[in-house]
């Protein structure tokens, strides 16, 4: 049995940033990954700026930011946008720490190009770098300090003792060897769960294994229900399906001014957000597309019209140039692909179809401002963890929060850990785990690629975008019917070593428990907030629904209870429209 001080399970932004404190308070941390640091999980495809008050950013960070701005100003635009069901001790501290954090990305060696203005925000706040970037600079301080990284290892459940999580187990992909581990304090920073969807943003690694193995180990989740899509993603052709190129080049202060349409050329956003259009907030963006398809008003494939027509040709020809996006050339190649010969069909007349695809997870386990979960020994750190956001997240701040939560959960473990001993894990717990995991590729059965397809189906189209009680009552039945096939679930290939059937069974597990606590909070919250959108009950209520959900488990019981908003200055409005 491996023994460590702290355990991070997750390599990337939070995850990493965690480990780093952690040696830096003289414990030895232990990073698990599925992939390889730096090559795997959400942070290293992020655009991505880094969200600061734009005073910081001059008066700290040497920048183009506004004086104007505060960290008040900051935390006020984070809790209006999240529509006032954040836990404001957990934003106190992202406004409050995210300059130092970031400065200290900057000493390390992080380059920045620019500071952007995002939609949602007062001020310039987004320190523009890449994801890339970010991850370079943090993989190399983790192999500076000498911290241990166990790559190819998925974590499949933690380990309790004493009623405190006293370790983890998992697969070791290389060997295909069942391996628990000891640590005195576990951090989870595993991100979100995009692939939930058919359509998403993320890598296909995103699969909601932290949250699914918290909720078996008994911790509180918060406001699940609150998924953000993306709103401008290619629908057409199928190879560009979900790419994230269209955002750049639109809504967004400083984004192209093109224009959304329905399937007869009228300009929709002006029904949602007439003041902004098409540069509106994701969530507002994500409902106008969906509704308009749902009304039968929508492209061929599901989407609706993009485009630049109206542009004159030299705007449209000097946007690259003026962008100033490290990821934009000037010969419009973009993330690897090649763009030109569409931009130039585009200035021609021609339209694109574009739609919603799953981007981001406000919701996840619930911490504190210490980033404790609600069982001693399981800290939390990034995408993984709900309350920051509420019910919708600024562009910006989802690197922010990997920086600020990382930091504190490193140290918050650390505290915790010098204070506990490793243990020897509970044998009959191992066995049963290890039983659990091994299952899959030891039987023939039900493919796990067609039970994930299926799920996906019903989460795109019962638990997606748009929402309603008829929907959300059919998938909650089609996911039963799916929990009982779990058992059966087999893999036709038997090889132990990167059996890619067996990593996907495992993870279909983790995604049908997600997409369970994602439909019965949906289900329950009966009003529209955010990126949750109900067509039958389309008002924002905070008489009634100011509140978080929170999903339990118990005695092996999905449940929900309500807990109420965590307010330290921020008084929400009593009344509030989804149009507002």
């Amino acid at each position: 049995m491996i023994k460590t001080d702290v355990v991070i399970i997750g390599s990337e932004g939070a995850g990493a940033r965690a480990a780093l404190e952690v040696k830096k308070l003289n414990l030895e941390p232990l990073i698990v990954t599925k992939g390889m640091i730096g090559r795997c999980g959400s942070t290293v495809t992020a655009g991505a700026d880094i969200d600061v008050d734009s005073k910081s950013i001059k008066e700290l960070l040497g920048l183009e930011g506004d004086s104007r701005d505060s960290k008040e100003a900051f935390f006020e635009d984070i809790i209006v946008e999240g529509r006032y069901i954040n836990n404001q001790k957990l934003v106190e501290a992202h406004v409050d720490e995210a300059p130092d954090r970031i400065k200290e990305m900057m000493d390390w060696g992080m380059k920045v190009t620019n500071v952007l203005h995002g939609p949602g925000h007062r001020y310039p706040r987004g320190v523009y770098t890449t994801g890339q970037e970010i991850m370079r600079v943090l993989a190399s301080e983790v192999r500076k300090a000498g911290i241990r990284v166990y790559e190819h290892f998925m974590v499949t459940d933690l380990v309790k003792k004493d009623g405190r999580v006293a370790g983890i187990v998992g697969l070791d992909l290389s060997t295909g060897k069942f391996v628990p581990i000891s640590a005195k304090a576990v951090i989870i920073a595993t991100g979100g769960g995009m692939m939930m969807y058919p359509v998403q943003t993320a890598p296909e690694d995103i699969t909601g294994d932290g949250h699914a193995m918290a909720w078996r180990a008994g911790a509180e989740l918060v406001d699940m229900e609150m998924v953000q899509f993306l709103a401008c993603t290619f629908i057409n052709p199928p190879a560009w399906r979900g790419l994230t190129f269209p955002f750049t080049i639109g809504p967004g202060v400083g984004g192209m001014e093109i224009w959304l349409m329905n399937k007869f050329g009228a300009r929709f956003m002006k029904k949602w957000d007439p003041e902004r259009m098409e540069h509106s907030t994701r969530d507002k963006l994500a409902i106008g597309i969906m509704n308009e398809v749902v009304d039968g008003l929508g492209s061929p494939a599901g989407g609706v019209y993009y485009s630049l027509k109206h542009l004159p040709d030299e705007i449209v020809d000097r946007y690259p140039l003026e962008r100033k996006d490290p990821y934009l050339k000037e010969d419009w190649s973009f993330k690897g692909f090649q763009f030109k010969e569409l931009i130039e069909s585009m200035k021609k007349g021609k339209s694109i179809e574009v739609g919603p695809a799953s981007h981001f997870f406000m919701g996840g386990i619930r911490i504190n401002e210490r980033c404790e979960t609600s069982i001693p020994g399981l800290f939390g750190a990034g995408e993984v963890c709900g309350g920051t956001h509420g019910g919708n997240r600024l562009s910006g701040n989802a690197c922010t929060q990997i920086l600020v939560q990382g930091a504190r959960a490193g140290i918050f473990a650390s505290e915790y850990a010098k204070g506990n001993a490793n243990g020897e894990l509970p044998k009959e717990e191992l066995k049963r785990l290890e039983d659990r995991v091994m299952a899959p590729v030891e039987r023939d059965g039900t493919s796990p690629f067609e039970l994930k397809r299926a799920l996906q189906k019903i989460a795109w189209e019962k638990v997606g975008v748009v929402r309603t009680a008829e929907s959300l009552t059919k998938a909650l039945g089609e996911i039963e019917a799916i929990k009982k096939e779990l058992p059966q679930i087999g893999c036709s290939a038997k090889n132990r070593v990167y059996n890619r059937e067996w990593l996907e069974a495992l993870q279909v597990e983790s995604l049908i428990t997600l997409l369970e606590m994602t439909a019965k909070s949906a289900a329950l919250r009966e009003e529209s907030r955010g990126a949750h959108y109900r067509r039958d009950f389309t008002s924002m209520d905070n008489e009634n629904w100011l509140r978080n959900i929170i999903t339990e488990n118990k005695g092996g019981q999905m449940t929900n209870s309500f807990a109420p908003v965590v307010i330290t200055s921020l008084i929400p409005p009593k009344e509030g429209s989804i149009h507002g």
